[in-house]
């Protein structure tokens, strides 16, 4: 019976069977849970704002497809960002315009250049559509070896080379000079994943857009704008990349009540910009307290999110801090991050909780 069961498998592609379904270990989700564990934004939208979106959206058609661009996000982010409304996709997450770019560029073989340690994505995606991954590790303080990257984009010839800034999980960002000079000195593709250039003080890629076509930039509303719970992304990159983008991408992934919120959002930028400040400090404070702690070692961010390693194992100290109700990543998988943890800034109150719990048992 399960031989019967199990035949299905042969027409499965043998690079998906090697992959693991994706997973976020903790508690469930209780108002007691000190959450800081997926880099998420602290706060949620005001009460106010919140029952006037939904009132808003009560009064539209929900039986009416979206649209398939969606008009009016595209317009206010066109305004918002300066480029071009044809220079802009949106989509259901910035991981889901990932995808659809891997869809364009990514068949048997291709070669896809990362430096390691990064978001996991990347390599699946590249795993999924059977490319060939070509892995540049960070120096040995987490920052982007442009030389080694630039030398092995030379040698391999890669497709694509995906580089997230801030990087996840470490944190570490590329400088705009360094971007041009692989997009200057390689004929690769550029993806530059900026889910987190809000929480830095480097300018973002977007800067130089307009001089390259081989550059294609990533966003998200989920970190900065506290819309991780609707999925809303969106991608930059010149008129005639963006029209060879959208022909594998799936149509309609934008749903209309997302929209309604990014629009809103973006009209909404001194709110936006004081909890983005207050991340900041949070930031600095946890950092502050943390390099303080004897037999802790922690990395200077540019994100909303620290890695650090204490004297004892990462996983025994991450499920200590979970007896605390307080959730933190364990990152020690990755090339490079063996025994450390991962936290992003929360609220005073969050980030003073994993503090005391931590002090507990260092």
């Amino acid at each position: 019976m399960t031989t019967q069961k199990m035949s299905f498998l042969k027409h499965i592609k043998p690079s998906v069977q090697k992959l693991e379904t994706y997973n976020v270990k903790g508690k469930p989700l209780s108002s007691e849970l000190i959450k800081l564990n997926q880099n998420e934004n602290p706060f949620d939208l005001p009460e106010e704002l919140k029952r006037e979106l939904v009132e808003d959206f009560y009064h539209q058609p929900w039986n009416r497809y979206p649209d398939v661009f969606p008009t009016h996000l595209l317009e206010a982010l066109s305004k918002d960002r300066n480029v071009p409304v044809e220079s802009i996709i949106a989509a259901n997450g910035s991981n889901e315009l990932m995808y659809t770019i891997g869809l364009a560029i990514i068949g048997k073989g291709t070669k896809v250049l990362i430096p390691t340690p990064t978001f996991f994505l990347y390599e699946k995606i590249v795993n999924v559509m059977d490319g060939e991954l070509i892995e540049v590790p960070m120096k040995p303080d987490l920052s982007f070896d442009v030389e080694t990257i630039i030398r092995t984009a030379q040698k391999e010839k890669p497709a694509l080379i995906i580089l997230n800034s801030p990087n996840s999980p470490t944190g570490q960002s590329i400088l705009i000079a360094d971007v041009e000079r692989i997009l200057n000195e390689t004929d690769s593709i550029i993806v530059v994943d900026e889910a987190y250039i809000e929480f830095s003080d480097k300018p973002s890629a977007a800067t130089v857009l307009s001089k390259y076509d081989r550059l294609i930039i990533l966003r998200t509303f989920s970190k900065a704008f506290s819309l991780a719970g609707l999925r809303i992304g969106y991608l930059l990159a010149q008129p005639a990349m963006v029209s060879e983008l959208l022909k594998p991408k799936i149509p309609f992934t934008v749903n209309n009540f997302s929209a309604s919120v990014a629009i809103k959002l973006l009209q909404k930028n001194d709110l936006v910009t004081e909890r983005i400040r207050y991340i900041i400090q949070q930031r600095a404070y946890l950092y502050k307290n943390l390099s303080e702690q004897n037999g802790i070692t922690v990395f200077r961010s540019d994100s909303n999110f620290l890695i650090f390693k204490s004297k004892n194992e990462a996983s025994v100290l991450l499920e200590r801090l979970l007896s605390e109700n307080v959730l933190i990543r364990d990152v020690s998988s990755y090339p490079m991050l063996k025994g450390f943890l991962r936290v992003n800034a929360g609220t005073e109150f969050e980030n003073n909780a994993f503090l005391t719990g931590l002090k507990k048992y260092l």
